[in-house]
């Protein structure tokens, strides 16, 4: 236990936790919050962010999830308790919450997580290998697998088209050009019902079990705590993500090769992206690991770590600035921002998150819907202020 009465945290989950949040922010600035996809603008500044954090930043919350997870009930279990069913309800606050937040921002990940969450507790004390095949099985997207082999199997299917092309346009519409009442009534259920078919036929949920589960092996061996026992080991697999994002990138341009059209090209690009972004952020992440680990980035790097202690807070923050900027019924950024000029906006405000970030953490052990979420998880009310845990010191 630290002086203040708190855990030990590992402070480089932290700080790439802090980073995922950075790379979200600012693939939402440019995004304008979905609302870029009502009338896409290409361009360097969009191509560049997406290259970088587009599939990636969600990912790595994605395996850190798992990660949380697995400390959690390990802490819970040295207490002698057994914390699954706390967990659940744990995972339905996080739902509710998510849910609150969607109303404004239909694009929200916190339902994903909670509902997703579940696949932890199901398997949480299921063997490494059984663990390892649910992994290779959601990463490797079988379902979309499945799916392509049936759409050269039967030449009828060719002609399908997602679902979410014809759902999302219809609240992008609503966003666009409707007050906040129809922004409203529109995300109480179309925007919940489009986003999720969009997770499922984009195989993002796949994603997201697949590294909730990877997040939970990582954990059992201790990887994170023993980053630096592992720097060798940590080096080769950075080289070998990086080598399987070329492959990948490479593959990408195959589909003339093949022939493939409609349903069976888009299955087709949208596993090979999937493949891609995987590959980049297994990069991301294992060079994250070693620069954390060089005196001179480490500093750096750490001033990302309260942001990740608040990421909760944070996240829900940046709807509630960020949704008012670019929709119509406030600002109407979306319509005379502009790529270069979300992305510079978006970096202000994140050093002004960061800011308050630090601020905040001298004076609270939480951020503040930490401190929501884990009072209602433990049905009381958690102290919060670091000067009186002093005080009892």
């Amino acid at each position: 236990m630290s002086k203040n009465n708190l855990p030990v945290r590992l402070e480089v989950v932290d700080a790439l936790r802090g980073f995922a949040l950075m790379a979200l922010f600012l693939i939402h600035m440019v995004e304008y919050f979905e609302l870029y996809w009502y009338q896409p603008e290409p361009g360097m500044v969009h191509d560049v962010v997406f290259f970088l954090f587009g599939g990636k930043a969600y990912a790595i919350f994605a395996l850190l999830f798992g990660v949380s997870f697995f400390i959690q009930m390990e802490n819970q279990s040295k207490k002698g308790s057994d914390f699954r069913a706390r967990f659940t309800w744990r995972l339905i606050l996080l739902f509710i919450i998510g849910y609150l937040h969607s109303l404004l921002y239909s694009g929200d990940i916190l339902q994903v997580l909670a509902v997703s969450g579940l696949l932890l507790l199901l398997v949480y004390q299921q063997s490494n290998k059984v663990i390892l095949i649910l992994i290779l099985i959601f990463l490797l997207q079988l379902p979309l697998i499945i799916q392509l082999v049936l759409t050269l199997i039967d030449s009828s299917m060719i002609n399908n088209q997602p679902r979410h092309w014809s759902l999302m346009p219809e609240s992008f519409e609503i966003y666009a050009n409707g007050n906040f009442k129809q922004l409203l009534a529109t995300n109480m259920l179309d925007g919940q019902f489009g986003k999720w078919v969009f997770f499922i036929e984009s195989g993002r949920i796949y994603t997201v079990l697949g590294l909730f589960l990877l997040g939970l092996f990582v954990a059992k061996l201790h990887f994170f705590s023993k980053i630096t026992q592992h720097k060798k080991q940590i080096s080769i697999g950075l080289v070998i993500a990086i080598l399987s994002a070329l492959l990948w990138y490479f593959c990408s341009s195959l589909e003339q090769l093949f022939s493939l059209t409609g349903m069976s090209l888009w299955l087709f690009n949208t596993i090979v992206t999937s493949y891609l972004n995987l590959s980049l952020t297994f990069s991301g992440i294992l060079l994250f690991c070693l620069l954390y680990q060089m005196p001179i980035f480490t500093r750096f790097l750490n001033l990302l770590a309260p942001c990740g202690r608040m990421s909760l807070t944070l996240y829900v923050g940046q709807s509630l600035i960020g949704v008012p900027l670019f929709y119509s019924f406030a600002v109407g950024g979306f319509q005379s921002f502009g790529q270069v000029n979300s992305l510079l906006l978006g970096c202000i405000l994140w050093s002004v998150q960061m800011f308050f970030a630090h601020i905040w953490l001298r004076h609270y052990k939480y951020g503040p819907l930490e401190w929501c979420w884990r009072s209602l998880t433990y049905g009381k009310k958690v102290e919060n202020s670091l000067a009186i845990v002093m005080v009892k010191i």
